[in-house]
């Protein structure tokens, strides 16, 4: 092969070839950004209305059945009602240990496929005094949707407050 079909030869590579997957990726990593700024935004979001008492607008947030794993234990909460009485319960013990912020740590998010991707978070419990600081470590199965995202599925890997999880576990199944 000449030289001058050798050049052509990497040119044909370069803007065929190369030149376009760098710009798929580069479309694909700006989407990430995008959804990672949102998921970010709509977690610290989540934290400041669950301390601050506003659950009616934490419900949005979730699709209904929602099934919520507790290590060993599960629960599929149907409605509205069963997750505030169980919003309620949980800003009740974390404001008991002193917690004053939630603060989301994300440690990595999926690549959204239809629309639905994973998102696996830790929550700092900031508390007063710190001794009653601590973190949860959640899974959480959602969808991007024309109002934001929505949870359809959680899964608590480590719980701050394991004592707590056959009170709600007891307290799902009585609402």
């Amino acid at each position: 092969m000449s030289f001058c079909g050798a050049a052509m030869s990497r040119l044909y590579v370069a803007t065929r070839v190369i030149l376009p997957i760098w710009m798929l990726l580069q479309t694909a990593l700006k989407g990430v950004s995008v959804l990672y700024s949102e998921v970010s935004a709509y977690l610290c979001s989540r934290g400041e209305l669950l301390l601050s008492g506003q659950i009616d607008e934490m419900i949005t947030g979730y699709h209904f059945p929602l099934p919520v794993f507790l290590q060993t234990k599960r629960m599929i909460l149907h409605s509205s009602d069963e997750v505030r009485s169980i919003l309620c319960f949980l800003r009740e013990a974390l404001l008991a240990r002193g917690v004053v912020a939630l603060r989301p740590q994300i440690n990595a998010i999926d690549l959204p496929r239809n629309g639905r991707f994973r998102l696996w978070v830790d929550w700092h419990e900031l508390a007063i005094p710190a001794q009653g600081t601590s973190i949860s470590s959640v899974i959480y199965y959602c969808r991007q949707t024309g109002s934001g995202v929505q949870v359809e599925m959680a899964n608590y890997t480590r719980q701050s407050m394991p004592e707590l999880s056959s009170q709600l576990t007891a307290f799902a199944m009585s609402a």
